[in-house]
C-alpha cells in the first residue's frame, strides 16, 4: 500500500510593501523581497519600520483586514514582556 500524496500547494507571492502574516512566528509584516537562503524564504519588516526577519515562503499568508488592526500588546515581538517600554 502506498502513502497518500497531496498535491504541492503553490506559494503565496505578495507584492512589495503588502502586509502578510508569518504563520510560524505569528507576526504580521510588510513583504520586502525574496530571501537569499537555500530554501524559499521571504524578508519581512514590521509595519511602520523595524528590523527585518526571514520567514519560510510556505508560512506566509495574506492578512485579513481584521488581522491588520490588533492591540499593540498583541503585536509585540516574542520575548518582549509587556511594560518593558523604554522611557
Amino acid at each position: 500500500m502506498s502513502a497518500r500524496r497531496h498535491p504541492a500547494q503553490a506559494l503565496y507571492e505578495p507584492k512589495v510593501g503588502e502586509l502578510v502574516r508569518d504563520e510560524r512566528s505569528g507576526r504580521n509584516g510588510e513583504y520586502q523581497c525574496k530571501g537569499f537562503g537555500e530554501y524559499p524564504t521571504v524578508l519581512l519588516r514590521p509595519k511602520g519600520g523595524g528590523c527585518e526577519w526571514e520567514a519560510p515562503a510556505s508560512e506566509i499568508r495574506k492578512v485579513a483586514l481584521a488581522d491588520e488592526v490588533k492591540p499593540v500588546a498583541e503585536s509585540r515581538p516574542p520575548g518582549r514582556p509587556q511594560g518593558s517600554e523604554r522611557p
